[in-house]
């Protein structure tokens, strides 16, 4: 299988939501209000598929960002949200 073809399905943005228990019900409650289609979250990560998506976080997440952690899986390093 070429490389190209991995990096397709693999994530662009892994996003990691620490010290909350109720991260998977906020991940997902934040995703239907969005209408992303392209997230798959387990527990207190959320894959994200495209850039739109990773926007669109940024702009709407409504809790505190300083318990939020972003892995950029292509550049391979993390990003900061203020």
């Amino acid at each position: 299988m070429p490389i190209t073809s991995f990096r397709a399905v693999e994530p662009l943005y892994i996003v990691i939501l620490r010290n909350n228990n109720q991260a998977e019900h906020l991940f997902k409650s934040w995703a239907k209000a969005n209408r992303i289609n392209h997230a798959n979250i387990a527990g207190n990560r959320m894959m994200l598929h495209d850039q739109h998506s990773f926007e669109q976080f940024r702009i709407t997440w409504a809790h505190d960002m300083s318990t939020i952690t972003v892995w950029d899986t292509w550049q391979k390093r993390h990003i900061y949200l203020d």
